[in-house]
């Protein structure tokens, strides 16, 4: 694409499953995609539940891709991270445009399946439904199903301390300053959380109120020393500011780079009917707030896509990453999945040998011909 190298992690069997025999199996795809200023650890810190071991313990093939400026995505053809201030201009535009369709064309490719299910949290949602509804060509044919929990489009309603570094002008001010990179001490500030949210669990929920969730008493924060030792990562400046630029209007929409520049939305309303959307939005998540989710369901439902919109009560935007044992979400999440799973068709067909081609004969006129002499043997 534009020169950017993407990491993927492949769970391709259920826990205990020997990895030669999860191997032979055929399983479904399903692409479990992370937010802003998250990577693919995100799915996995839970551990019971995490998400990424439910989806494979149903019965999918995993796979966990990593945006690029990630601790896991920092390589770039030309580009060194550490020395190219050019690497880290990249919006959320950028992976609306690359990264989410270099990350199908792989798994495509590499399993041999038309259609492919995708979860995401948070930004990762968001980015899907730009991108369906920006190349609805493409995900039309090979999206099987979208779950989206607490995906981040429109933040009007969001949480004050985004509005205030918002309207601060604090990220522009890094960026024109040369600090192209946030949070590239983020090894620090790993060892500082972990530690902090170990020694001070009730300080550490109560800055999670702040943040993130209304209520953190319905996240698993037996976790959260375990999620900071792996959160924030980093990502660029603009990208960050991307984000923010959502909170001072109804809608969702392109990157900015200059105050004066003009405002171009992601028209949701055109995601093709066809894809399948599920919607959960948490009643207490201070980051995509409830209203911003209802702006999003009446969005979706415009467009025909919007198959389920489940409104979880006391959910925060951390509770999608760290529900407790007995919560249903994941469950539910899977549930829908293969639903829609089982009503596309599973396998590309395995290629047509060319040495059967006649002259001056295509690969349609081949399959046209091989079904007719098909036909007539059966007469």
């Amino acid at each position: 694409s534009d020169g950017y190298k993407l990491l993927l992690f492949r769970i391709p069997g259920k826990q205990g499953e020997p990895l030669e025999d999860a191997k032979k199996k055929k399983r479904q795809p399903v692409i479990l995609q992370h937010g802003i200023l998250e990577n693919s650890d995100s799915f996995l810190v839970n551990e019971k539940p995490a998400i990424a071991y439910v989806l494979a313990d149903g019965g999918l093939d995993v796979w966990i891709p990593n945006f690029r400026g990630t601790m896991y995505s920092r390589e770039h053809k030309t580009l060194d991270p550490d020395k190219d201030p050019e690497y880290w201009n990249f919006s959320m535009d950028e992976l609306v445009k690359f990264d989410l369709r270099s990350i199908f064309d792989f798994v495509i490719e590499t399993t041999k399946y038309t259609k492919v299910a995708y979860v995401a949290h948070s930004m990762g949602g968001g980015i899907m439904l730009a991108a369906a509804s920006e190349f609805g060509d493409y995900y039309s044919k090979h999206l099987s199903s979208i779950a989206a929990l607490g995906p981040s489009t429109c933040l009007k309603n969001a949480n004050v301390m985004m509005k205030l570094v918002h309207y601060m002008s604090f990220l522009n001010l890094l960026n024109f300053f040369g600090f192209n990179e946030l949070m590239n001490l983020h090894d620090n500030i790993h060892t500082f959380m972990s530690i902090f949210c170990h020694i001070l669990p009730s300080v550490c929920s109560t800055f999670i109120r702040f943040v993130a969730d209304e209520e953190p008493a319905w996240d698993n924060s037996d976790k959260y020393n375990v999620f900071f030792n792996h959160y924030p990562d980093a990502t660029s400046t603009t990208q960050a500011i991307h984000i923010l630029q959502q909170v001072k209007w109804q809608g969702y929409y392109k990157y900015r780079p200059y105050f004066f520049s003009l405002y171009h939305e992601y028209d949701l309303t055109k995601i093709p009917a066809s894809i399948p959307i599920a919607l959960f939005a948490g009643t207490n998540d201070k980051l995509v707030s409830i209203i911003d989710s209802y702006w999003l369901k009446e969005k979706l439902t415009t467009s025909g896509s919007l198959r389920l919109f489940k409104e979880l009560e006391n959910h925060g935007h951390l509770t999608f990453i760290l529900p407790k044992p007995e919560d249903t979400l994941y469950k539910d999440v899977v549930d829908f999945t293969l639903s829609q799973l089982k009503q596309v068709e599973k396998i590309i067909p395995q290629p047509v040998s060319y040495t059967h081609l006649r002259a001056h004969e295509t690969r349609e006129d081949l399959v046209c011909r091989l079904l007719l002499e098909k036909k007539k043997k059966t007469q």
